[in-house]
């Protein structure tokens, strides 16, 4: 049995992983798709998955490792918003997978844009019936003329869409977009449109933060308080089991609202946003809508004053303290030399454990919950001695894994498809042209077609492939051999979860309190005997 059996299925993606494969292939992941309006045979799921199964068979470099479904599900009402397709994003951004397969390219995208947004993930696509594949030359070549298309269309529809939503702004409408805080969107009087009115609750909240503020209290202690009363936040979270759970409130929320234009009434116009893949950059930024002398309009009912927004402003302006910035980092690279940084959470609220140092009643550094400081709610907190907790868990991680062996992810370079062809052609015309009886002039012409080609494909750029290699050790001897960054490293690849309990009795360790879950197909002593 392969000691690295569980990887294939469970190992995050990370700059150290156990793997069963010398060398890999293209790691497919099938996604087959069929909308609610059709229902044709040639387009079932059934066919589509045999024939993304079938193709994968048929080539070598091919590793067929899922098959995702979405049934009943619209690929131009969902756009890329889908939980089969999400799944597929998810596993190509882990490392999982190195490319999708479908039927056609209509089951996965309908539009070239969402193409574009694909391929900027990293996310390879391969068609099954045609003349598509991103992997090669060629197929990127397509895709790439398809955006440039693409893009002028994106622009152009995005300057109509911002010319028409500064009109509607400019006639008091609402052009749509997220409501702010404290207001929501009802039918605009006139009857043509959406308007903006106070929402009673949240324009109460907005004014009792104002109030706590101007009165003296920091925006720390405003925020404490409003999750202590549990006065619910715009969104709440999404757990997986369906349900919704209040989400707390943070300074950086508190200030935001009472900092913000919004709450004085006011729409923000002409505003210029970038964006490269997922990142957008602001290169103008908006203004507020003027009147003839340039004085700012409350085109909504306002919830607060002009002089109280100023007044808010100067008490939430954030002023730089001298040296707090390097102390703050300084700060944040001790913490996170320790082994479990990041890896732990709270078992009452969730929220992560940090480091702090010399805090214990022995001078020692521990693990703590950081909720309260941070404005959160945390009815119970927890703490623990740091060099307790790590000992545990390295005492349960080796004894799973210790034994296994350690591979290391290498980089190389595939040459393109081609090439190497093209140039053993070039050499054998060479070789052809010393002799006597050549037929010169068909040799030279094939031979600058040859060198032509050949640059063509010296300009195409030569793809990266992750390869795992042996690192010539077990786990436990590496983690011998390494610090604490690269054990932590170890411990994020492996993909097993750490649980701390409270404990039973105040101010006495008990390691049964550390529980470390280790991914469903993890190796135990028994699989070495076999």
């Amino acid at each position: 049995m392969s000691f690295g059996y569980w990887r294939e299925q469970h190992a995050r993606t990370g700059p150290l992983l156990l793997c069963k494969h010398e060398e890999c292939t293209v790691r497919i992941i099938g996604y087959v798709r069929l909308s609610r309006a059709s229902r044709e045979e040639s387009t079932s799921i059934v066919r589509q998955r045999e024939l993304i199964a079938q193709t994968c068979t048929l080539r070598d470099d091919f590793e067929l490792i899922d098959l995702v479904e979405d049934v009943d599900v619209s690929a131009t009402r969902s756009r890329l918003d889908r939980p089969g397709l999400n799944k597929v994003r998810e596993m190509v951004r882990r490392g999982d997978a190195d490319a999708v397969m479908v039927w056609r390219l209509d089951r996965l995208v309908r539009s070239v844009v969402d193409v574009g947004v694909l391929l900027d993930e990293g996310l390879q696509i391969i068609s099954a019936t045609e003349n598509l594949d991103t992997t090669s030359a060629m197929g990127r070549a397509m895709i790439e003329i398809l955006q440039v298309f693409a893009s002028m269309e994106a622009k152009t529809i995005g300057v109509r869409v911002a010319a028409s939503q500064e009109r509607l702004r400019n006639n008091g409408r609402w052009p749509g977009g997220v409501v702010p805080y404290g207001y929501r969107s009802v039918p605009h009087p006139t009857g043509a449109g959406r308007a903006l009115e106070p929402e009673p609750f949240e324009a109460r909240i907005v004014r009792r933060m104002a109030d706590e503020v101007l009165a003296g209290s920091p925006v720390f202690a405003v925020t404490a308080r409003l999750n202590a009363d549990g006065v619910p936040t715009r969104r709440p979270i999404k757990n997986d089991d369906g349900t919704e759970s209040r989400r707390d409130w943070s300074p950086t929320s508190v200030q935001r609202i009472l900092r913000s234009d919004a709450v004085l009434g006011r729409v923000r116009l002409g505003g210029i946003h970038k964006r490269s893949g997922r990142k957008t950059t602001t290169t103008k930024k908006a203004e507020p809508l003027r009147d003839e002398l340039g004085i700012p309009v409350s085109v909504w009912p306002p919830l607060l004053s002009v002089e109280e927004v100023e007044r808010l402003r100067e008490l939430t302006d954030w002023k730089p303290i001298p040296g707090r910035s390097e102390a703050t980092r300084q700060g944040r690279r001790q913490r996170r030399t320790r082994l479990l940084s990041g890896l732990l959470s709270c078992p009452t609220c969730g929220h992560e454990l940090v480091a702090k140092s010399r805090r214990s009643t022995t001078g020692e550094d521990i693990y703590t919950c950081n909720a309260k400081s941070r404005g959160l709610v945390c009815e119970c907190g927890v703490a623990v001695e740091c060099y307790r907790i790590e000992a545990e868990v390295e005492r349960q991680f080796l004894g799973a894994y210790g034994r296994l062996r350690l591979v290391e992810p290498s980089t190389i370079i595939r040459e393109v498809a081609g090439l190497a062809a093209v140039q053993e052609a070039i050499r054998d015309t060479t070789d052809r042209l010393r002799d006597p009886d050549a037929d010169v002039p068909t040799l030279v012409d094939r031979l600058t077609d040859l060198r032509r080609e050949r640059e063509r494909l010296e300009a195409v750029p030569e793809r990266p492939v992750v390869v795992m290699v042996d690192a010539g050790m077990t786990v436990e001897e590496a983690w011998a051999d390494r610090d604490v960054t690269l054990r932590r490293e170890i411990i994020e690849a492996s993909g097993v979860s750490i649980t701390l309990a409270h404990a039973a009795q105040r101010g006495r360790w008990d390691p049964a309190r550390v529980s470390v879950e280790f991914p469903i197909g993890y190796l135990t002593e028994r699989d070495f005997a076999s």
